[in-house]
C-alpha cells in the first residue's frame, strides 16, 4: 500500500503524493507534479504503491500495465487509455473520467464508489469483486465483462450498457436507470433488489 505520510500543510488530513510532501490541494504547481508521476508511471510496466490522488491526467497512453495498491480518488481523467492493464486493490473513488478506455482490464478488489463515469468502455474486462456503489455513468459500456460479485448499489446509469455481462452474485440495485441494456446477461443470478439481500 502507498506511504500514508501528510500532507505537510498545516492541519491537512490528506495523504501527501507519491514522491511530493503535499498533497494536490496544496502543491505549488499540480500540472508539473502530474507531469511527474505520469512519468513515473510510463516508465514501468509494473507500478505499485502510488498515489496519484486529486490530480489530473489527461491524454495518456498507459494500456498493459499492473497496478498494485494505487490510489487515484479524486483524479480527473481525460482521454486517458487503460486497456488490457491489470488493477489489484486499487482506488478510483470519486474520480471523474470521461473518454477514457478501460476495456481489456482485470481489476480485483478495487473501489470505483462515487465516480463519474462519460463515455467509457468497461468492455470484455474481468470485473471480480469491485466496488462500483454510487457511480454515475452515461454513454459507457461493460459489454461482455464478468462482473462476479461487484456492487453497484445507488447507482446512476443513463445510456450504459450491460450486454452478455456475467452477474452471478453482482449486486445490481441503482436508483436510477435511463436507456440501459442487460441483453443476454444473466440477471437472474445477480441480487436486483434490498427483498433479496437476506436469501
Amino acid at each position: 500500500m502507498y506511504d500514508f505520510r501528510r500532507c505537510e500543510a498545516p492541519d491537512c488530513r490528506a495523504t501527501a503524493l507519491t514522491g511530493f510532501s503535499c498533497c494536490a490541494d496544496h502543491c505549488h504547481d499540480p500540472e508539473a507534479v502530474a507531469a511527474s508521476i505520469a512519468g513515473l508511471i510510463r516508465s514501468s510496466k509494473s507500478i505499485r504503491s502510488v498515489n496519484a490522488s486529486g490530480l489530473r491526467f489527461e491524454g495518456l497512453d498507459l494500456s498493459g500495465k499492473s497496478f498494485y495498491a494505487c490510489s487515484f480518488s479524486g483524479t480527473v481523467l481525460k482521454n486517458v487509455a487503460f486497456t488490457g492493464c491489470t488493477f489489484r486493490m486499487c482506488f478510483f473513488d470519486f474520480c471523474s473520467a470521461d473518454s477514457c478506455d478501460f476495456s481489456g482490464i482485470d481489476a480485483q478488489f478495487c473501489s470505483f464508489a462515487g465516480a463519474r463515469f462519460l463515455n467509457i468502455s468497461f468492455e470484455h474486462s474481468e470485473l471480480v469483486h469491485n466496488n462500483f456503489d454510487g457511480v454515475r455513468t452515461s454513454d459507457s459500456t461493460f459489454n461482455d465483462s464478468d462482473l462476479y460479485n461487484s456492487r453497484f448499489i445507488q447507482s446512476e446509469f443513463e445510456k450504459t450498457d450491460f450486454v452478455d455481462c456475467n452477474l452471478k452474485r453482482a449486486f445490481i440495485i441503482p436508483s436510477k436507470e435511463i436507456d440501459v441494456s442487460w441483453r443476454l446477461s444473466n440477471t437472474q443470478e445477480a441480487i436486483l433488489g434490498v427483498d433479496r439481500l437476506e436469501e
